[in-house]
């Protein structure tokens, strides 16, 4: 569990790119609406930060039971 970081990251970067792709592949359709552009990158930053806190948590949870588990 030395590299928590690591899957954190790939889970957010996924989780950014493809919530951006679901709510910003409708617009590209029309590229005036830049408000809904910025919505979308909102929404991607969001959910991307949301795994990454998700994943953080449950590798700090995994860590500590390990260690609970070896004394």
């Amino acid at each position: 569990m030395e590299d928590d970081h690591d899957v954190a990251l790939w889970a957010g970067a996924v989780a950014f790119f493809g919530s951006l792709l679901a709510v910003g592949i409708f617009d590209i359709f029309e590229p005036d609406q830049w408000v809904e552009y910025i919505g979308a990158l909102l929404v991607a930053f969001i959910t991307a930060g949301s795994v990454y806190a998700k994943q953080r948590y449950d590798d700090a949870v995994a860590k500590k039971k390990t260690k609970d588990n070896e004394l």
